[in-house]
C-alpha cells in the first residue's frame, strides 16, 4: 500500500494527477470498476499531453496524433450537435489508436503495451455492462484494479514525455557539450530516476561503451579521451543507483576492450580501475594483461623523473586497498619511481598510503628546488595522515639532507607543523626535539619557534645570561 501511495506522489503531469488520485480513492473505498475506468482515463489524458509536448518538439508521429486530438476538441466544442457527435467519434478514434501511437513514439514498450491494452479492455467491460453475456455485470476484484493502477503508474504516469532514442541523444549531447558540469543529483534525476527502465538501460550502456572503449565520434567535437572521462564519471553516479545495471553494461564492452589497441586498454584501466563494477565485468584474461602492463611501467619508471597520461593515472590507483591486493605490481611500481615522479603522484591525490614514502623522498632530494617541490607537493599535504613514529622519521630525513633547506624552508616547515596538529602535545614534543637541533642557527631557530607557536622557547632566548 505504501509503495502505491508513494508512486501517486510521483505522477509527472499535474493535470493528470487528480484523475489518478480519484482512481486510487475509488480503489481504496472498494469501487474497483470506477478505479479501472478512471485509471484508463488518466492513461489517455497523460498520453495525449505527452504527444502534444513531443509534437511541439517536432516529432512527426506525435504531430499527427496531436492534430487529431485538436480537431476532436474543436468539433466537441461546436454549437452544432452533429459536429459535437463527430468530435466524440474522432476522440473515440484517438482512444482506439493511442496505445499504438505511444508504442511508436517509444513512450511505452511492447510489454507495457500489452498491460495497458488489458486495462483498456477491462475499462470497456467496467463501463459497458452490455458487453457481458446474459447481462452479467463485470465484477473485477480490488486487487485487479490495484494491479492496473500500478501498471499504469510504472509504465507511463510517473515518467516525463521522453522517448528512448531521444533520451540517449539528449544524454550524449549534454555530456559532450563544452559547458557540461557534472552534478550527480541532476544527472541521475534527469537520465536515470525519471526515465523508463528500457531507456535507462540504453543510457547506461551508451555511457559504458564510450567510457570503456574511448570511441572517437566524428560528430562530437570533444576529444575522445575527455568524453570517455566524462562518461566514466556518469557511470559512477549511475552505479550509486544500480551497480548491477552498470556491471552488466560494462560486461557487454569487454570483448571489444580485449581486442582494442594497447593505448585504449591502458586508458580504460586508468579511467575505470577504481570502480568495483569494472572488475566485476572484466574477465581474468584482461586482469592478467593489466598486471603485465603495470609491471612494464614499473620496470621503466626508475629513471624517469615524470610520468605522463595513462601511466600516471594507473599508478595512482595504488591508493585503492583492493587494487593493491589484486595487483601487487602496483606497489612495486610506485616503489621503483624516481623520487620526483613519486612526488607528483602523491600531489595528484594525497593519501595515507603514501606516508611510507615521505622520508625516502626527503633523503633522495638532489637540489634546493627539488627539496621545495618534495616538501610542498608531497610531505606537507600528507602531514594530516602521519603518526608520531612517521613524523619523527620524516623530520630526521629532512634534517639530514641539506638540499631540503632552501630559501622557502621556513614556510614549508610551518605548513607541515600545522598539518600535523592532530598529533597534539605528543607531536609538539617531537617538533621541539627537531627545533632543538637547530639551536646553533639562531635566526632560523627563533623564526621557526615563532611560527610553531613555541613562545616559551622565544622567552628563554630573550632572557639575559
Amino acid at each position: 500500500m505504501i509503495d502505491l501511495e508513494e508512486r501517486l506522489t510521483r505522477v509527472h503531469n499535474p493535470d493528470v494527477r487528480p484523475l489518478v488520485q480519484d482512481a486510487y480513492r475509488s480503489y481504496a473505498t472498494g469501487v474497483p470498476r470506477a478505479a479501472i475506468v478512471l485509471t484508463w482515463t488518466a492513461v489517455c489524458a497523460d498520453l495525449i499531453a505527452k504527444a502534444q509536448v513531443l509534437a511541439e518538439d517536432g516529432e512527426p508521429d506525435a504531430k499527427a496524433l496531436a492534430q487529431k486530438v485538436e480537431e476532436a476538441q474543436q468539433l466537441g466544442g461546436a454549437s452544432d450537435e452533429k459536429k459535437r457527435r463527430e468530435g466524440v467519434g474522432k476522440m473515440l478514434e484517438v482512444e482506439r489508436e493511442i496505445l499504438d501511437a505511444a508504442l511508436a513514439l517509444e513512450l511505452i514498450d511492447s510489454s507495457q503495451h500489452v498491460q495497458l491494452d488489458r486495462l483498456r479492455e477491462d475499462r470497456h467491460q467496467s463501463a459497458h455492462p452490455s458487453l457481458r453475456p446474459l447481462g452479467e455485470l463485470y465484477e473485477p476484484t480490488a486487487e485487479y484494479a490495484r494491479a492496473h493502477l500500478l501498471a499504469a503508474l510504472d509504465a507511463l504516469l510517473i515518467h516525463p514525455p521522453s522517448q528512448g532514442r531521444k533520451i540517449v541523444a539528449s544524454f550524449a549531447a549534454a555530456v559532450a557539450d563544452p559547458g557540461f558540469v557534472l552534478h550527480p543529483a541532476h544527472l541521475t534525476h534527469t537520465y536515470f530516476d525519471r526515465v523508463r527502465p528500457a531507456a535507462r538501460n540504453k543510457v547506461v550502456e551508451f555511457a559504458a561503451r564510450f567510457a570503456v572503449l574511448q570511441i572517437d565520434d566524428p560528430q562530437v567535437t570533444l576529444p575522445a579521451d575527455q568524453l570517455a572521462d566524462r562518461m566514466a564519471e556518469c557511470l559512477r553516479c549511475f552505479a550509486d543507483r544500480d551497480a548491477e545495471l552498470v556491471t552488466n553494461a560494462m560486461v557487454k564492452q569487454m570483448t571489444k576492450l580485449g581486442t582494442a589497441s594497447p593505448d585504449v586498454q591502458l586508458a580504460a584501466f586508468a579511467r575505470l580501475g577504481n570502480m568495483p563494477t569494472f572488475w566485476k565485468a572484466a574477465p581474468e584474461t584482461l586482469r592478467g594483461l593489466f598486471e603485465t602492463r603495470v609491471e612494464q611501467i614499473g620496470a621503466k619508471a626508475k629513471l624517469k623523473p615524470s610520468l605522463v597520461g595513462e601511466e600516471f593515472e594507473v599508478l595512482g590507483l595504488v591508493v585503492n586497498a583492493e587494487l593493491r591486493q589484486g595487483f601487487p605490481s602496483l606497489v612495486q611500481a610506485v616503489g621503483n619511481l624516481h623520487y620526483l615522479a613519486r612526488t607528483y603522484l602523491i600531489a595528484n591525490r594525497e593519501d595515507a598510503f603514501y606516508t611510507r614514502y615521505l622520508a625516502s623522498l626527503l633523503r633522495d632530494v638532489k637540489s634546493f628546488d627539488s627539496g621545495a617541490s618534495v616538501a610542498d607537493l608531497a610531505v606537507v599535504p600528507c602531514g594530516r595522515f602521519l603518526d608520531l613514529e612517521t613524523l619523527r622519521e620524516v623530520l630526521r630525513a629532512w634534517w639530514d639532507n641539506n638540499q631540503n633547506w632552501g630559501r622557502r624552508v621556513n614556510d614549508s616547515l610551518a605548513a607541515f607543523k600545522l598539518a600535523t596538529a592532530h598529533l597534539g602535545p605528543e607531536g609538539d614534543a617531537v617538533w621541539r626535539e627537531f627545533l632543538e637541533e637547530l639551536r646553533e642557527y639562531e635566526a632560523l631557530h627563533q623564526d621557526l619557534a615563532r611560527r610553531f607557536g613555541f613562545t616559551d622557547v622565544l622567552a628563554a632566548q630573550s632572557e639575559p645570561e
